[in-house]
């Protein structure tokens, strides 16, 4: 057999295996292979206990030499908010038997609100990602919570591309790779960034398999899926990356709709009766998070009166003033992350703040108008769908840079989003726009303009030009630490240009893959297990004291003092409050002097100190306290001080123990009256 026939051979034998059923939509060998390798990797990694948490940054305190739990990359230390707050509230849970309130600090706290913490009530049906801590612990429980939401993501994003282009499975599965590894998704890599899109993406494509698909079971099993999911998404609460993610959805679900074309009376009746499930789906999980809301009001309650973070609303258009160079906005293949800078740069604040999305959905607007145009002169149609990704790509676009129309803004809820937090959106419509752009080409049968497709790389090539001279002009060290720049963005130009190439596409989908990995590909180490700081010499003998004779702690010194009595579960003045609780600072503040210092989202922070605790904000996310253990405060409401600094005065402090980790020294110490210290 010649080279040429087992090509053909291959060629045949793939396109029988991808063809699609009578209606359009893919076969059932398409739809499941990638998913289903995707989950048995996952499996893999979770049997594994092997994580992307950067719970490795405690080895600087606990360890010695290097840590044989870290086996790729390094342990970010500015996503604390994942290895410090996170993961000590869930071992704390886990010590504590995954209660609704957790009692570390003096009068609890509701850890089912905002933590995404496991905890044992009926809402953990809605959150599949903290089922392992229930069944297997806190290390492969880590992995288990780490690589859920990563299924979510690369299924919902495969899935709607290929619902579109069922007969191109490896080039949605590079697309779904790619959106894993957009920076946004890499730096805040979590639940609550992570699910937003991946619902919006598994809605998008669950629409159109209710809409084109006549087997009534597939249209409800669609509904269901996406009404639980929206349950899941719901219950992370976090605003600003769900809003652009939801918005997406219900503008393109219009679009959707309206290409259907319901002109009469019969069909508006089927359209409905079709689309019915989902909107029975959706009225079931709005009532469904209604009931959890209603149940934690006061919750809500306490969160929403905080001085920090409150109720905080932004203006519209604020991006020139943000962002006067443009690289924040445009600046991702600058963003790589091999190394670090010492402080702010031209491209943001920090790694987390400055992490954007290749914005390869506004580079194929102009097509996406052409695609309109001829669609109208040929058929005298209009691609709903099409208008809506326009639209909703212009309402994203209006809110950063034109100001002056705060109320609409306001009705959408778009104040709520900071800037940075409204790139989802754009993420979300990169594999729907990708897939509408290639459909629409394949349907031509014939290869865009030549002077279309020249003119949109020649403008994303301008574009990045212009910003590559203002980060050379206000910030350069940006290019020392990113030296593999040039790669990324040839990658991007190769995007744009193969995208619009008929039957290259896949080609397309290599380079956005390959931009990402370059980008975004070393941001988050693989670890083994979580770092369970209930395991060191010093968890252990605060658990025993506290075993033997219980007491209230109180922690002086750095984040470790604090992360200890957390995840030991012990009661203590120290932690990650997301509210005040009452019992806490009616003893610390009794007159409620310092209301605006502690009424806060925030670390609670003690060093010693003279006289009753002395409270200040020195950060907006950190309530400082000063200790004082001969002070009222300290002789009624505090046994057990654990601390690793020097102790100056030890009047009304007797030594406990002191145990030696390999780079710190923790004293444990008890407090008793003045006269017998």
């Amino acid at each position: 057999m010649t080279n040429d026939a087992l090509r053909h051979r291959i060629a045949r034998r793939f396109a029988d295996l991808v063809e699609p059923r009578p209606s359009g939509l893919p076969n059932w060998r398409v739809v499941l292979w990638f998913p289903v390798s995707v989950v048995l990797g996952a499996a893999l990694l979770i049997v594994l206990r092997i994580s992307g948490s950067s719970a490795g940054a405690n080895w600087a305190y606990f360890g010695a030499g290097d840590d044989p739990n870290l086996l790729v990359g390094y342990p970010r230390g500015i996503r604390s908010d994942e290895w410090f707050v996170h993961q000590s509230w869930v071992i704390s849970q886990i010590q504590q038997g995954f209660p609704i309130i957790n009692q570390t600090l003096p009068g609890g706290m509701d850890m089912s609100v905002a933590l995404e913490a496991p905890v044992w009530e009926w809402s953990a049906i809605f959150r599949p990602h903290i089922w392992g801590y229930f069944l297997f612990g806190a290390d492969a429980g880590l992995a288990w919570e780490w690589w859920i939401p990563a299924i979510a993501l690369v299924a919902g994003a495969y899935l709607l591309v290929v619902t579109y282009l069922p007969r191109r499975p490896i080039t949605a599965a590079l697309i779904a790779c790619s959106i894993f590894f957009t920076p946004i998704f890499q730096w805040w890599y979590g639940t609550s960034s992570i699910y937003p899109a991946a619902w919006a993406m598994l809605a998008l494509a669950g629409t159109r398999w209710i809409l084109v698909d006549r087997r009534r079971w597939v249209r409800i099993a669609w509904s269901a899926g996406i009404g639980w999911f929206a349950v899941t998404m719901a219950l992370g609460l976090y605003v600003p990356f769900i809003l652009p993610a939801v918005l997406v959805f219900l503008f393109c679900f219009v679009g959707a709709v309206a290409n259907e074309r319901p002109t009469s009376r019969a069909r508006a009746l089927d359209l409905l009766r079709r689309v019915g499930p989902l909107l029975v789906a959706g009225v079931a999980a709005v009532g469904v998070f209604g009931l959890w809301m209603v149940q934690r009001v006061d919750t809500f309650t306490r969160i929403t009166s905080t001085v920090y973070p409150g109720q905080r609303l932004r203006p519209t258009g604020q991006m020139w003033e943000r962002d006067p160079f443009g690289t924040w906005f445009g600046g991702a293949v600058w963003g790589q992350t091999f190394r670090m800078a010492e402080g702010e740069t031209a491209l943001g604040p920090n790694s987390s703040e400055s992490s954007t999305v290749i914005l390869i959905v506004l580079f194929l607007v102009p097509t996406l108008i052409f695609l309109l145009v001829s669609r109208w002169r040929a058929r005298r149609e209009i691609d709903w769908l099409t208008v809506s990704i326009i639209a909703v790509s212009c309402l994203f676009l209006a809110y950063l840079f034109v100001p002056g129309w705060d109320a609409v803004a306001h009705l959408l809820f778009l104040d709520r989003v900071p800037l940075q937090r409204i790139w989802l959106g754009f993420v979300v419509l990169i594999p729907l726009t990708i897939a509408v752009v290639v459909r629409s080409i394949d349907e031509s049968g014939r290869q865009l303009p030549v002077r279309l497709v020249g003119g949109t790389v020649g403008g994303v090539l301008a574009l990045h030009a212009l910003l590559l001279v203002r980060i050379v002009q206000v910030s350069p060290e940006v290019l020392d630490i990113s030296p593999l720049w040039p790669i990324a963005l040839v990658a991007v130009l190769a995007a744009c240009f193969f995208v619009l190439r008929r039957n290259r596409v896949v080609w397309a989908a290599t380079g956005l893959l390959v931009a990402g990995l370059v980008i975004a590909g070393n941001v988050n180490p693989l670890y083994v297990g979580a770092f369970d700081l209930r395991e060191t010499a010093t968890g252990e003998r605060v658990m025993d004291l506290d075993d033997e004779e219980s007491g209230t702690w109180l922690g002086v010194g750095s984040q470790s003092v604090m992360a200890l009595l957390m995840q030991t579960g012990v009661e203590a003045y120290n932690g990650v409050q997301i509210y005040p609780p009452d019992e806490l600072w009616d003893d610390v503040d009794p007159d409620g002097d310092d209301e605006q210092s502690w009424n806060r989202l925030g670390h609670i922070q003690w060093q010693f100190g003279v006289g009753e605790p002395e409270l200040s904000a020195p950060q907006v996310d950190v309530v400082r306290g000063t200790f004082d253990p001969c002070s009222t405060f300290a002789q009624e409401n505090v046994d057990y001080v654990l601390t690793d600094q020097p102790v100056v005065d030890d009047t009304c402090l007797r030594p406990i123990a002191t145990v030696k980790e390999a780079n710190i020294t923790f004293q444990i110490l008890g407090v008793v009256p003045e006269a017998a210290s």
